[in-house]
């Protein structure tokens, strides 16, 4: 099978569209234009053949008889001259005798123009007969018959020299249009085939950039076509998450590796010590070294968190049932409570009861990791304000802190897996990147909504928002 790139086809497709329609329009033009010149000598004929009739009508006398012998001189000049271009005159009297014909040797010797073909130098119409046919014409005068006349030749008519150059350069012209018909289509064709193929090769190109690790460039080109400007979108927003991804992966990398090396280094050194006598295996440090088998056994748990956090409403559509999300959230709230008195937050809670259609369980997960990032983020001696309320249809549950709260850049960002706006300082405050995640799946899953705002310093506010039972 012939392989042709998307350029070649697209100006072979032009380039045949353009020979459809130059057949075409040749076929049609010739076809009518030829009908209706055929029509214009036809007509061009009949009025020829009333001009004769009226040259020997005026030679007649009344009586039916010609004038003189100077008429008979006119009748013999007209019908060489007739003769000339293929057609034969036959005149005759009122009683039916020949008075002339074109060979001027009376009707027996007339016949034999009945078997001549047209006469060197004349064309006959193609489109017509050449069979050798006759008109006759009666000759009156006053509505008094005087004879009748006879034009005989063979086919409807024959093209003089004029009508034969016109059809000639017709033809001529005809053909250099179809050719600059064809250069042009070729013309119009390539240029239109570059403009598609072109943006189409460099996307192309592009995406095996992308297959091959390269996420940096971007397409960035306007067409005018809607189509290819979406397909251009689309590769550069797909090098975006890839970019996004990869970025994240090597963040997951680098800081699980610095949370897995600190325990691991802890339990190393210790369990060396005690090997080497340094250390006696007392009941605290053993106690520590299983402080930090704890920790790395959160950590895994984390890391399965993020593998089966993908929660799909359907497949849970069983296990929601119509619970207050209120009394959900404080039970949560006392579990914190520990918490906040050693921080010294102020935490107010406004509840007014909403009901939704919910899993309690993962839904209780996104209340608790709400608050927790909330008393993380505020500052010794913050508030944090917790309101439950129904309000348009949606059951909704929102937590206001004034803590340290996020930048712009980092904002559209919280929800991607292993995403943390500051490491060091989520280092320090135990957080991991999955928790908000996890709150997006959830909430997604539950077919709600999770709207945030903050802004460094100002604190955050996260509104989420459910269709109420």
């Amino acid at each position: 099978m012939i392989r042709l790139d998307l350029k070649s086809k697209l100006t072979l497709s032009y380039v045949l569209v353009a020979a459809l329609l130059a057949a075409s329009l040749l076929f049609m033009s010739k076809y009518f234009l030829e009908k209706q010149f055929m029509v214009y000598i036809s007509h061009k004929q009949d009025m020829k053949n009333e001009e004769i009739l009226e040259a020997v009508t005026r030679a007649f006398s009344d009586d039916g008889t010609l004038r003189d012998s100077s008429l008979m001189a006119f009748l013999t000049d007209l019908g060489n001259s007739l003769q000339e271009q293929g057609v034969a005159l036959m005149v005759y009297g009122r009683e039916g005798e020949m008075v002339y014909c074109t060979s001027s040797g009376g009707e027996s010797d007339c016949a034999h123009l009945a078997g001549h073909g047209a006469i060197p130098g004349n064309d006959p119409c193609p489109d017509f007969s050449e069979a050798y046919t006759q008109k006759r014409y009666e000759i009156k005068r006053d509505g008094s018959p005087l004879g009748y006349m006879i034009l005989g030749y063979h086919g409807a008519f024959y093209y003089n020299e004029g009508d034969r150059v016109f059809l000639k350069e017709f033809n001529r012209a005809f053909l250099v249009m179809t050719i600059i018909f064809f250069a042009a289509a070729a013309g119009v064709g390539l240029f239109m085939a570059g403009r598609i193929a072109t943006p189409i090769k460099k996307v192309t190109e592009r995406t095996k950039r992308i297959a091959e690790g390269e996420y940096s460039e971007r397409v960035d080109m306007a067409t005018g076509t809607a189509e290819i400007d979406d397909l251009s979108a689309g590769v550069d927003h797909l090098a975006d998450s890839l970019q996004t991804q990869f970025m994240l992966k090597k963040r997951m990398a680098h800081a699980y590796s610095h949370e897995f090396r600190t325990p691991l280094a802890a339990l190393q050194s210790n369990i060396e010590a005690m090997i080497d006598g340094l250390w006696s295996p007392t009941a605290e440090r053993l106690q520590s070294l299983l402080a930090e088998i704890f920790r790395l056994s959160r950590m895994v748990s984390e890391v399965e968190d993020l593998v089966q956090v993908q929660v799909k409403s359907d497949a849970d559509g069983a296990q929601k049932r119509p619970a207050d999300i209120s009394e959900m959230t404080e039970l949560v709230l006392q579990s914190f409570e520990s918490g906040l008195r050693q921080k010294g937050i102020n935490l107010s809670y406004e509840r007014s009861r909403c009901e939704a259609a919910i899993d309690s369980d993962k839904f209780s997960q996104v209340i608790f990791n709400l608050v927790s990032n909330a008393v993380k983020y505020t500052d010794r001696g913050g508030n944090i304000k917790v309101r439950t309320f129904e309000g348009d249809g949606k059951a909704v549950f929102s937590i206001e802190d004034d803590g340290i709260g996020i930048s712009g850049s980092d904002l559209p960002h919280i929800f991607e897996y292993l995403y943390r706006a500051d490491e060091s300082r989520a280092r320090g405050t135990g957080g991991n990147g999955i928790g908000l995640s996890v709150v997006k799946a959830v909430v997604d899953a539950h077919g709600g909504t999770i709207e945030v705002d903050s802004a460094p310093g100002r604190g955050s506010v996260f509104i989420v928002a459910l269709p109420a039972a």
